[in-house]
C-alpha cells in the first residue's frame, strides 16, 4: 500500500510538472529553464549569444523537432508594477506595465524530413508612460532534410522586429538619450538565415557539423551622432563554424567548435568592422538521471580593420548543470563569458560574464515554486564596468492542465563605474500562462476530468483503489 501511494504521488506530480514544463516550452523557454533567460533579458544586439550560449548549436537545434506533429499555440499575460519602470538614475518613475506574449508553433513531417515554424510576440503597455509601449514580433523556421543514412542538412531562417528594453546588459543608459529626438527605446529589425551540414548523427559516435549563418541588424533610431562617425549600429555578420562531437559512453561525449565571423558595420569612417575567431572544447555528460550538464572552455580573438582600435584576445567559457534534488525539485547552474557588440557609443566591444542559479520545486501537485539569482559583469574596452544583480521568485498554481496563474517578485540593480547610469528597479506582478492546444481541439474538458481524477487518487489513494 505504501509503495502504491508513493507511486501514485510520483505519477500525478510528474504529469502536473510535465504540463507546466510544456507550457514554458511553448512560450519560448527551454524545457529546463536556463538562468540566462530568466529575469533581466539581454539587449537585442546580444540576444543570439544568450540563446546560443552553449556555443555548439547542434546541442540545441533538435529540441523543437522532437515535438509531435501538431500546432502548439500558447499565451502568457503578465501585469506588474515597477518602482523604476524606465530604470533611470536621476528620477524613479513607478508605473503599471502589462505584457502579452502570444506564440504559435507548428511541426510536421514531410516524408522523412522534418519541418518546424514558430511565431513569438511580445506586446507591452504602460498605464502612464505610454510612450514606452513596445512590441516585438519574431518568425523562425527550420527544415531538417534527411539526405542519407549518414548525412543531414538543416536549413533555417528567421526575421523580426524587436527593441532593447531599458537598462539591460549592453544597452544605453537613459541619460544618453537626446530628449525630443530619441527618447523612446531603441528599435531593431533583423533577418538571418543559414544551413548546417551534419554527418553521422544517426549512426556514428562521431558527429560533425559544418555550418554557415548570415544575419543583418538594422536600428530604426540611430540617433547617437553622425551615422558615418559614431552613431550607426546597423551591421551584417557572416559566420562559419565546425563542430565535432564524439560519444565516449552512452551519456557522455566530448565536443569542440571552431568558429569565424566577419562583422561589418554600416558606416564609412572610424570603422568598427572586425574579424572574430574562437574555439571551444568541452564535455557533455549525464552520470545519473538526476545530474546532467555541459562545460566548455576556449579562446576568442577580435581583430579590428581600423589599426587605431585595440584588438581583443581573451578566454571564453560555458557551463550549464542541471541537478534534480528529487523528482519534484530541480536546480540549474549557469556560467558563461562572451565578447559582445555594444550599445555604448564610446565603446568598441565589451566582455560579459554571467553566473546564476535557479530552483524549481513542486510544493504540491498544483503549486509550483521557482526562484533565481544571477550576476552579470560587463567590462568595456573604454574602462567602463557594469555590475548587475538580478533575482526573482514566484509561485504558480495549476488551475487546469492547460492553464496556470501565479504571483512573482523581482529586483534588478546596476552598479556602474559611470554613476549616472546606476539604477535599482523592483517589481511585483501576476501572470497567466496557457497552452491552448487542448481547448482548440475540444479536448479541454476531458483532459480536466482526467486531471481531477489524478488529483483525487493523489489525495485519497485507498478510496481510489477500491473504486
Amino acid at each position: 500500500m505504501i509503495n502504491n501511494i508513493i507511486k501514485n504521488k510520483l505519477v500525478v506530480k510528474s504529469k502536473v510538472i510535465g504540463a507546466a514544463v510544456a507550457m514554458a516550452m511553448f512560450l519560448g523557454e527551454t524545457a529546463i529553464a536556463q538562468v540566462s533567460t530568466l529575469g533581466l533579458p539581454p539587449a537585442a544586439n546580444t540576444q543570439s549569444s544568450y540563446v546560443d550560449a552553449s556555443i555548439v548549436r547542434d546541442s540545441e537545434i533538435d529540441q523543437p523537432l522532437d515535438l509531435l506533429n501538431d500546432f502548439y499555440p500558447a499565451v502568457e499575460v503578465t501585469v506588474y508594477d515597477h518602482d523604476n519602470v524606465r530604470r533611470r538614475s536621476d528620477v524613479e518613475e513607478d508605473d503599471l506595465k502589462i505584457s502579452v506574449k502570444p506564440s504559435l508553433a507548428y511541426r510536421t513531417n514531410i516524408g522523412r524530413h522534418k519541418f518546424y515554424a514558430a511565431y513569438n510576440g511580445i506586446f507591452t503597455f504602460h498605464d502612464e508612460l505610454d510612450q514606452e509601449d513596445q512590441e516585438s514580433n519574431a518568425l523562425n523556421a527550420q527544415l531538417s532534410l534527411d539526405l542519407s543514412h549518414r548525412w543531414d542538412l538543416n536549413l533555417f531562417a528567421g526575421l523580426g522586429e524587436s527593441y532593447e528594453e531599458r537598462g539591460v546588459s549592453g544597452s544605453r543608459g537613459f541619460n544618453q538619450l537626446v530628449p525630443g529626438i530619441d527618447s523612446t527605446s531603441d528599435d531593431i529589425s533583423y533577418f538571418k538565415y543559414g544551413a548546417d551540414l551534419v554527418y553521422g548523427r544517426k549512426v556514428s559516435p562521431l558527429v560533425a557539423v559544418l555550418g554557415f549563418e548570415k544575419s543583418t541588424s538594422e536600428y530604426e533610431n540611430n540617433f547617437q551622432g553622425s551615422e558615418n562617425l559614431s552613431g550607426n549600429r546597423d551591421r551584417d555578420v557572416d559566420s562559419l563554424h565546425l563542430d565535432l562531437s564524439y560519444r565516449i559512453a552512452d551519456r557522455t561525449s566530448i565536443f569542440g567548435r571552431i568558429n569565424y565571423s566577419e562583422i561589418d558595420y554600416d558606416r564609412s569612417l572610424n570603422s568598427l568592422d572586425s574579424d572574430q575567431t574562437g574555439y571551444l572544447i568541452g564535455l557533455r555528460w549525464k552520470p545519473s538521471n538526476s545530474l546532467s550538464g555541459a562545460v566548455g572552455v576556449g579562446r576568442t580573438e577580435k581583430d579590428f580593420e581600423d589599426p587605431l582600435r585595440a584588438d581583443y584576445e581573451g578566454s571564453s567559457y560555458y557551463a550549464n548543470l542541471n541537478y534534480s534534488i528529487s523528482p519534484f525539485s530541480n536546480l540549474n547552474f549557469s556560467a558563461s563569458r562572451l565578447i559582445e557588440e555594444p550599445g555604448d557609443i564610446d565603446a568598441d566591444y565589451y566582455e560579459s560574464d554571467l553566473l546564476g542559479v535557479s530552483w524549481n520545486h513542486s510544493i504540491t501537485p498544483r503549486v509550483l515554486f521557482n526562484a533565481f539569482v544571477k550576476w552579470i559583469d560587463d567590462d568595456y574596452n573604454t574602462g567602463r564596468k557594469d555590475e548587475f544583480m538580478d533575482f526573482g521568485l514566484g509561485v504558480d498554481y495549476v488551475w487546469r492542465s492547460w492553464l496556470s496563474a501565479g504571483l512573482y517578485y523581482g529586483e534588478i540593480e546596476r552598479d556602474s563605474s559611470i554613476s549616472s547610469i546606476d539604477y535599482d528597479d523592483s517589481y511585483f506582478g501576476i501572470r497567466l500562462r496557457s497552452d491552448l492546444r487542448s481547448l482548440l481541439k475540444g479536448r479541454g474538458s476531458r483532459d480536466d476530468d482526467r486531471f481531477e481524477r489524478q488529483l483525487e487518487e493523489y489525495r485519497y489513494p485507498q478510496q481510489a483503489s477500491q473504486k
